[in-house]
């Protein structure tokens, strides 16, 4: 539902159209509208496009929003919705109210999702030994938080207690705004720490490349 939310905020914008009278109109369209302007003339493969749209220090969409990621205030009281038109109603006045491009399925449904993801974590980890868990591109920290929050009350308090949760993040921003997040509970903060870095580059996991 997040996705559907953010193709009707931004494709309608980069897919508008206008009446074109003459081909030479055709040679100097909206410049924003050319991904040259991003990774120049030399062709590259899609993942490095993808990533360069999204990370680039310069342009890139994490790197250019301080609020890439919406947060909402408090959770959806979804007994109060009457069915999915409402629900739908209800998503439109947030984007309105926000100006955010789109929130995260994990913020949405928080804390219920995070709480769900937990719970799958103590019936499948072995918990006789520390808990480490890994979270790759943790957005606003809410996943995060709900997690801890979850286990912190659920779980045996060794398990708490002992537990840490790292998250990766190749945004300098977003692992700020982790921080702040998950430090709304000062217990957690021990046991949370956020390596700005790129996930995908082998030898941030001790693996050489």
């Amino acid at each position: 539902m997040a996705s559907r939310s953010l193709s009707s905020k931004n494709l309608s914008h980069l897919f508008r159209t206008s009446k074109v009278s003459s081909f030479a109109s055709l040679s100097h369209p909206p410049p924003a509208f050319f991904s040259t302007h991003i990774v120049g003339d030399t062709p590259i493969l899609v993942r490095d496009f993808i990533r360069s749209a999204l990370y680039d220090p310069k342009h890139g969409y994490f790197s250019q929003r301080s609020g890439s990621v919406g947060v909402l205030e408090k959770s959806i009281k979804f007994n109060q919705l009457e069915g999915r038109k409402a629900y739908m109603q209800y998503l439109d006045n947030i984007y309105k109210k926000n100006d955010i491009s789109w929130f995260t399925p994990v913020e949405l449904f928080k804390p219920w999702y995070a709480h769900g993801i937990a719970e799958s974590i103590m019936r499948t980890a072995n918990l006789s030994i520390p808990l480490k868990i890994y979270e790759i591109g943790g957005g606003s920290g809410t996943c995060a938080k709900g997690i801890m929050d979850y286990i912190m009350l659920n779980a045996p308090t060794r398990v708490y207690n002992n537990m840490t949760y790292i998250s990766v993040e190749i945004s300098s921003s977003l692992a700020k705004k982790q921080i702040e997040t998950v430090g709304e509970v000062q217990s957690h903060l021990s046991k949370f720490r956020v390596e700005c870095r790129d996930a995908a580059d082998q030898s941030g996991w001790g693996i050489d490349s």
